[in-house]
Formats: structure tokens, sequence, C-alpha cells
């Protein structure tokens, strides 16, 4: 069985991921009083005591506005914890497992961005997403970096519970943008895919292990507006008896919302090498959403 330490287990992608990692062997999952993650010599120091065959790195700073606010924050959590993780994986001869976003490329492009397309971040969360990318590779560790895109869950503070915890007793219309495109994925779906996709590594001999070692893109299938993606939470919560009666969105775009940060217009990432490397394909985006909406109702009911 491996050890495995995951970084980050109280988000929604770590809570996913501490599910379904148990199947491949012992998770360790230090807190925020045991392991400082802005602190290199605290993350050096604990993983001296505690080797680990997998590390798994979910820790991030993700609020995108407020990361044009604290940069100093965002850097040791996107860029100098991975570089740190990278040193001692390679020191280690562990396999880094990290997450990215689509928010490392510009949304310029008309198609969905493949894994080589040059990164052009538009602010500083995805520039610090870009440094951290660039830190593990040139490492040399052993490592897997999947970018996603639009996650969210059935817990936590994400597009979808903000939609819903507010849809009961609103008044005025949602504003919702419709001049960005991408792919909305569950974390659910992500933890599941990762979990499988390291049983193949761990399988592996070394040579073949090393050659799969890269960035893979690993998001829905699919694209919609959030816009789209909002309207479609409140039909499918209908349907699910989450909601009484679907609420009103209206379209608006980026400009009018004057956030903090620039978003992509395009957000699409291209599955294929992911696909051809892996055999994993995720499914479309409407099934992941229904797939959450059914365990928040199943939540809701049970209280578990």
């Amino acid at each position: 069985m491996l050890t495995i330490v995951l970084l980050g287990a109280s988000g929604q992608l770590g809570q996913a991921l501490l599910k379904d990692l148990t199947a491949l062997g012992t998770v360790l999952t230090p807190n925020r009083q045991e392991l400082d993650l802005t602190d290199v010599a605290s993350v050096q120091q604990w993983f001296l005591q505690h080797p680990a065959d997998l590390i798994v790195n979910a820790a991030a700073m993700t609020d995108v506005d407020g990361a044009e606010r604290n940069a100093v924050l965002c850097e040791q959590l996107n860029h100098q914890l991975p570089a740190t993780l990278a040193v001692i994986a390679k020191e280690r001869h562990s396999w880094l497992c990290h997450f990215s976003t689509d928010y490392v490329f510009d949304g310029q492009k008309t198609e969905p961005y493949v894994e080589s397309d040059d990164t052009g971040a538009l602010q500083q969360y995805g520039r610090s997403k870009v440094a951290g990318e660039h830190a593990i590779i040139s490492s040399g560790c052993r490592h897997l970096i999947f970018r996603t895109s639009w996650l969210y869950n059935h817990s936590g503070r994400n597009f979808l519970t903000t939609m819903l915890s507010l849809a009961p007793n609103r008044q005025e219309p949602f504003l919702v943008v419709d001049d960005q495109v991408g792919a909305p994925t569950s974390a659910t779906a992500v933890a599941d895919a990762v979990v499988s996709i390291f049983s193949q590594i761990f399988a592996m001999s070394q040579e073949q292990a090393h050659a799969v070692s890269g960035i893979y893109h690993l998001t829905a299938a699919g694209e919609c507006s959030w816009y789209e993606f909002a309207n479609t939470i409140f039909y499918y919560a209908v349907d699910e008896g989450l909601l009484e009666q679907q609420p009103e969105v209206l379209p608006t775009d980026s400009v009018s919302l004057n956030r903090a940060a620039k978003r992509p217009a395009n957000s699409r990432l291209d599955n294929q090498k992911i696909q051809k490397t892996f055999g994993i394909s995720l499914n479309a985006w409407q099934q992941q959403l229904t797939d959450c909406l059914q365990l928040i109702k199943k939540h809701t009911e049970t209280g578990k």
C-alpha cells in the first residue's frame, strides 16, 4: 500500500480526493495547525518526518479577485508551495500530483486550448498558477499536472452552491455573464479520474511512468457560458425538488461586472491527450451537474 500526503484536504477538491485516495493507500492530511503551507522551511521539515510515495497538492488560493489584492499569499500558495513540493518529490523519488487552471490562458484562441499552447494569463491568479507549473516541470520530479476549469462540488463555496443558497429569497434577477465559455467540472469527477490514473501509474514500469509525466487537461465534456450554466442549475434544481421555482437570470457582459481580475473569454480545454494516454474521458457537464444536485438532495433529505 502506498503512503499518500494530501494537502488541501478541507477544500472541495481535497474532500473529493480524500474519499477516493484511500483506495490507493494510507492518506495523511495535515491541517493548518500541523503544517503552515506558506512557510517553506515548515513544509520541508514536515516532509522530512513524513515520507510519501505520492504528494497530492489540492491546496491553492483560488479567490481570483482576492489574488489581485493579496498577491503575496497568492504567490506563496500557487507558486512557492508547488515549487517546494517539487523539490521534495525530486529528492524523495515521489510522484507529485498538482492542479492548475484554464486561467493560465488569455482566452483569445477560438478553439479549445491544448496542453502545448502558450500561456498568457490575464490576472495574478493565472500568472501564479503558470509559475507553479513551470517550477514543477523544471524541477525534474515525476509529476502530473491537471488543468481543470470552473470547478464545483456539492459542498463548499462555489458557483453552484452560491446560486442555490441565494435563489430561494432572491427578489432581483441574477445577472450572469454570457461572454465567457468553458466547461463546468465536478470535483467528484476530477477526483475519480485522478485516482484511476494513479492506479495506472503505479502499475507501470519506471520507463512507462516517466514517459507519461506532464501536463494534462481534465474537464467535463461540452461547453457553456456562465449564463447558461446558471439557468441549467436552476432548471435542474427545480426538477430535483431543491427549488420551488426557477429564478430569473439575465445575461450581462464581463465589463459590466467590473471585477478586479480579468477572466478569459474562452476557457475551453482540449481533453484528447488524457483520453489517449490514460483512456480517461469525463462525461458531459450536464450529467455531472445532475449527479451533483442529486447528491445535494440526498444530503438534504438524510442530513448526511
